[in-house]
């Protein structure tokens, strides 16, 4: 199975690949959520930063425990099935599995930062007991500690990085292949980022990346008079920072990657034939499974979303700025 994925720079348009591979019959789709559990903080790319590389006894049993609790999260609730319902039920199981196959031994045991993590008032009310007990009858005993936390489970791992990486391969996988019906392409939206993906890649049996940008006027602009989400800077001069600091190994991802690919939202839409021949081409697809075609991404409808700083009522020394700050990023519509 090979898994095909998008990644952006947040806004960049990296969905509208994920719609067009919709579109091919020998593709299966996990629409376009974003499965960021091997790059989320606490995924598996820290998980194994902190049982391989940078391995003790505390930090690498804390590093199961913060996985884990990441796998509860994006288990959704009652309010947000999130990932369960991809993986028809299945996704805390088989992660739960890997876990467990990561793990070489656990036993009952704490330490500061399991009531740390409970948060800070709990950590120091937990700590007036054994207070209470050293000014009355462990007077003597000075060393002992009132274990509140005696079901508390220590995990102890410490695996190579070839095992790791095999059981990491294995629970990939064996996850997004017990609901792709057995299609031998599935596209994933987000599983990786757009930088530092040497290092990703290491995680999947067979994995192509697809790196989207867009023109940085038209970011600022949603971001300023649509989205509103809080999440990219809408002072301009902070802005051109942010662009920049979020897009400086750019062009070596895609040199130092035989895997991973580049392609210019506007280019979708304004040279939407060769570029689709581009991305069939890159990805080893063939344009007769191309079945539907502008299904789910139609150029026509997606160019709405272009040179929004003309219709919107933008700031013209704004734009000018970010005109000067990153010329090398504009599109030349």
């Amino acid at each position: 199975m090979r898994i095909i994925s998008c990644a952006s720079y947040y806004g960049s348009g990296s969905s509208a690949i994920t719609d067009l591979l919709s579109e091919y019959n020998n593709i299966y789709s996990f629409t376009d959520e974003e499965f960021r559990f091997v790059q989320d903080p606490d995924g598996i790319s820290d998980l194994e930063y902190n049982l391989v590389q940078n391995f003790n006894r505390h930090n690498s049993g804390r590093a199961i425990k913060r996985y884990k609790k990441l796998v509860d999260f994006y288990s959704g609730n009652i309010f947000s099935h999130k990932y369960e319902k991809y993986f028809h039920g299945k996704w805390k199981k088989m992660s739960y599995q890997y876990i467990s196959d990561l793990v070489d031994f656990s036993y009952k045991g704490s330490w500061m930062y399991d009531y740390l993590d409970r948060g800070v008032t709990f950590y120091y009310l937990t700590h007036l007991p054994t207070k209470l007990l050293h000014a009355t009858i462990w007077r003597k005993q000075p060393e002992r500690f009132l274990n509140l936390l005696s079901n508390e489970i220590t995990y102890c791992s410490h695996p190579t990085e070839n095992k790791f990486l095999s059981l990491t391969r294995k629970y990939i996988d064996e996850l997004f292949g017990s609901a792709s019906k057995g299609y031998s392409n599935v596209v994933i939206d987000q599983i990786v980022p757009s930088t530092n993906l040497s290092r990703y890649l290491r995680y999947f049996n067979d994995i192509d990346v697809i790196i989207v940008d867009r023109d940085p006027r038209d970011i600022y602009c949603l971001e300023k008079y649509v989205w509103k989400d809080g999440m990219i800077p809408t002072d301009v001069e902070t802005f051109c920072k942010w662009f920049k600091y979020t897009r400086y190994q750019r062009e070596n991802e895609v040199k130092q990657n035989k895997h991973v690919y580049f392609v210019q939202f506007e280019d979708l839409i304004f040279h939407y034939e060769d570029t689709v021949k581009q991305v069939e081409k890159s990805l080893s697809l063939n344009s007769e499974d191309h079945n539907e075609v502008r299904k789910y991404f139609n150029p026509k409808e997606s160019i709405k979303n272009t040179q929004t700083w003309k219709k919107f009522n933008c700031d013209a020394t704004e734009i000018k700025y970010i005109e000067q700050e990153l010329a090398d990023y504009l599109y030349h519509f």
